[in-house]
Formats: structure tokens, C-alpha cells, sequence
């Protein structure tokens, strides 16, 4: 569908972790960027709603592959600081609370967050659930930014898979890309 293969470890890691519906498909073959920490050279590889990152040093364990944290790059490419954004001490009962971000997890946000992999494949929210609108369609909806992800809230699909979507940040990556 893109062109683009999807072999080895990294698509050992796809399989296991949800596959298409998880991830959406490869845009890119595995590249060598910088390691956002160290400034190393790290083997990534995009797909429409991660960026995969092999670490040789975990071989064999359940670290050799890494989720990109696409859900901070993004806010940081809008010139937005996560940790600046408004925090909250507690949450409801039905929700979860966060306290290293002092962010919460509500429905219906909570529910695939916990489908999808939760904390170790999404990450802690780093944002409360706020309300913007679509580019393409003008239409409101509602998001809440995670530290690999974003989802996005779709009421006029209420009862559906597609209520709750993750969002497209490595393809989004990808389009505001500056290079290495």
C-alpha cells in the first residue's frame, strides 16, 4: 500500500503489538537519525501512527524496540511545552491520574488506551482532553496527547471502533519533517 517493507525485529514487534491497526502501514524504509538523547546513530523506522526505534544494546529483550515519543515531537513542532500546559491534582473514580504529568485518563479516552497497550506503547497523557478542529473537514472534535500518541475522539461514530482514533503522527512527523 506504501511501498515500503517491513522486516526483522521491527516487524516482529509490529506483529505482536497490534500490527495495521496499531500502527497503520510503513512509510519509510529503516533510516539512521540521531538519538533525540544522545544524539547517536539510532535505526528508526516510520509508520503512520509511530516511529519504531531499535536499541542493539536491549537485544533480546522487550526494550530492543522502542516507541518514538511522537506525542511530545509534535506539541514541541507547535512550539508547545507539554509541561507547561495546565495540570490537574486528581481525577474522577472512572479515570486515571498521572501524577508524574498531572494529567488524567477518562472515558472514553481510557478504555483504548488500555485496548491499545497502554502505558508501555502509548505513554502517560501529557495533556488534559481539549477541544480543536479537523484541517481537512473544519468539524470539532476532542484529543488528549499521550507521550507516543494522540487520540482523537469522534462522536458522529459513537458505538464504533472508529469513536476513538489514534492519531496520524508519523505520517504528520513525516510531512513537517526538517531533517536530521
Amino acid at each position: 500500500a506504501t511501498g515500503h517493507t517491513l522486516r526483522g525485529t521491527f516487524a516482529h514487534f509490529w506483529q505482536v503489538n497490534g500490527g495495521l491497526e496499531r500502527f497503520g502501514y510503513p512509510l519509510t524504509e529503516e533510516i539512521i537519525e540521531p538519538d533525540s538523547v544522545t544524539g547517536k546513530p539510532r535505526v528508526v523506522q516510520y509508520f503512520e501512527r509511530a516511529r519504531f526505534e531499535y536499541f542493539p544494546e536491549f537485544a533480546g529483550t522487550i526494550n530492543e524496540v522502542q516507541l518514538g515519543l511522537l506525542g511530545v515531537a509534535i506539541l514541541n513542532r507547535f512550539g508547545i511545552d507539554w509541561q507547561t500546559l495546565e495540570r490537574v491534582t486528581e481525577a474522577p473514580p472512572e479515570c486515571l491520574y498521572f501524577e508524574a504529568t498531572g494529567h488524567s485518563l477518562c472515558p472514553p479516552f481510557r478504555a483504548r488506551w488500555e485496548q491499545l497497550g497502554g502505558l508501555p506503547l502509548l505513554g502517560q497523557p501529557i495533556s488534559q482532553p481539549f477541544e480543536t478542529f479537523n484541517p481537512e473537514t473544519g468539524q470539532p472534535y476532542t484529543v488528549q496527547y499521550f507521550e507516543r500518541a494522540r487520540f482523537e475522539y469522534h462522536p458522529e461514530y459513537a458505538g464504533t471502533p472508529s469513536e476513538v482514533l489514534l492519531g496520524l503522527l508519523g505520517r504528520e512527523i513525516l510531512t513537517r519533517w526538517e531533517g536530521p
